[in-house]
């Protein structure tokens, strides 16, 4: 590169703006799914260490928060519903926060991946998660039933990915 020469990229946020959409985003979803303060209060210091310190892997730790709260009420679809948004959203930023260096800017088209993966699969699972809750619904017999086919698709899914892994390039 030469003196004159100049690097332009297109509209950028500061890292800060992803690790304060984790603390914001565990912040709504800890006051839409948890009812006891305590945990709402741990989820969101959670949140905050997370996004101080990524490495901690703490913002998984506020997940776990919010499913002890979902776990403490009564189930609700439209709770559901948010809970699969919410920790799918907290699992994608803090991903992108333990690769965004402190201090760097953000160019938004980067993050064009990241929305379309996280749209496509709000796209199953959102439909999944209204199946699974209006059966179960129904009849108490069907959880075990969804338990056992959500366990065998997390086994096909991981077989699947480690045969692809050991395949060799051509």
């Amino acid at each position: 590169m030469r003196a004159n020469d100049s690097l332009q990229t297109g509209p950028a946020v500061p890292w800060l703006v992803v690790r304060g959409a984790l603390v914001v985003v565990v912040a709504v979803g800890a006051v839409a799914l948890c009812p006891l303060i305590g945990w709402q209060v741990a989820a969101v210091v959670l949140a905050i260490v997370a996004a101080a310190l990524p490495q901690t892997f703490a913002a998984w730790g506020s997940i776990g928060c919010l499913v002890i709260g979902m776990l403490i009420s009564e189930p609700d679809l439209g709770r559901a519903m948010i809970a699969v948004l919410v920790v799918q959203l907290i699992h994608v930023l803090m991903s992108l926060s333990l690769v965004i260096p402190a201090g760097s800017r953000v160019v938004i088209a980067a993050l064009r991946p990241s929305a379309l993966r996280l749209l496509a699969v709000q796209a199953i699972a959102q439909p999944v998660t209204v199946l699974v809750m209006v059966v179960t619904q129904g009849s108490a017999q069907t959880v075990p039933w969804a338990a056992v086919a959500g366990a065998g698709a997390v086994v096909a899914l991981a077989a699947t990915l480690l045969v692809r892994a050991n395949r060799r390039a051509p």
